[in-house]
């Protein structure tokens, strides 16, 4: 997995060996190997983490694990608390959207007052996937259709080479030790409706669907590239 992490940084460019990336890092399987990866390369990092103050004590549980966690490996950590249910209603959209918008306004006055050149998430192939069908089901372009690239601006993706079954795999045998979030079992969110109902019935139709749509995507991407640089 590191061999795979390293190679894949190395391929798609995404920062150098001297530059300070900070770690979206949650607490869950992915941004905790992520963090792992990262910190057993020697690369420069940091860490944030957000409460949105959604599920209780499970969320503060989940805010000291990762600072105990943080404090064991001599890294800078930073948390916010959200009143994400709050800000939801005040400017009319789901709660997905609200921390999406509250996580990202706040990463990135991170990136500026600390001095780091890149964030990083812990994104891996189910969420290209799942983001590829939720724009799907919106309707949408080459662009949207593309998925998640593995740099974006300031952010980078370098989970992008592997899935959560993967991801799972490797902690339990590394003894890696991660939390679970119970929001994620339930299907009023979209895009855990997608991942535990729809996209179960496509791999029914199709065992081959997840890596069917992965080369879908890929295809799509390049074909936009293509397109951007025959109208520049």
């Amino acid at each position: 997995m590191v061999e795979q992490f390293l190679k894949y940084i190395h391929k798609e460019n995404l920062f150098h060996s001297s530059q300070r990336i900070l770690l979206a890092v949650s607490g869950g399987a992915d941004s905790m190997l992520m963090m792992h990866l990262f910190v057993n390369a020697g690369f420069q990092v940091g860490v944030a983490h957000c409460n949105f103050g959604l599920r209780g004590q499970e969320s503060d549980n989940e805010e000291q694990f990762v600072t105990d966690y943080c404090d064991q490996q001599n890294i800078a950590c930073y948390t916010r608390h959200f009143n994400t249910s709050e800000f939801a209603l005040q400017e009319g959209i789901s709660i997905e959207m609200a921390a999406r918008d509250l996580r990202y306004g706040w990463f990135n006055s991170l990136l500026d007052q600390h001095d780091f050149d890149y964030l990083a998430t812990a994104h891996h192939q189910d969420d290209v996937i799942e983001t590829f069908v939720i724009n799907l089901s919106r309707g949408s372009g080459i662009k949207g259709l593309s998925g998640i690239q593995p740099k974006t601006g300031r952010i980078i993706r370098p989970m992008l080479y592997t899935n959560h079954d993967e991801i799972v795999d490797y902690c339990r045998q590394m003894s890696i030790t991660f939390m679970t979030d119970s929001s994620n079992l339930e299907t009023v969110y979209k895009r855990n409706l997608i991942r535990h109902q729809v996209l179960p019935l496509l791999e029914k139709v199709n065992p081959a669907f997840r890596k069917n749509a992965l080369k879908t995507i890929g295809n799509l991407h390049e074909t936009g590239q293509l397109f951007q640089q025959r109208i520049h």
